[in-house]
């Protein structure tokens, strides 16, 4: 799943505008998941986040980069 994908699970919430922790760490498990089935690398999934710059500022990218790594090396 891209970061492309990670906003339109985000979009899709009843209320894009209060996005919850909850569908945050739902929509970073959707990408770890399929990233994985796709036979991903965290590395691979990394580059394609920092790679959209439509996504998000480059240190918002950044820190969900982190957060995306210690999801990925925890589950």
């Amino acid at each position: 799943m891209s970061p492309s994908s990670l906003k339109t699970v985000l979009e899709s919430s009843p209320s894009a505008k209060a996005v919850s922790e909850a569908h945050i760490a739902t929509a970073i498990l959707n990408v770890i998941e399929t990233a994985r089935s796709q036979g991903q690398t965290l590395d691979d999934v990394i580059t394609e986040l920092m790679a959209d710059d439509a996504l998000l500022d480059p240190k918002s990218r950044h820190l969900l980069g982190d957060i995306l790594t210690q999801a990925w090396n925890t589950l």
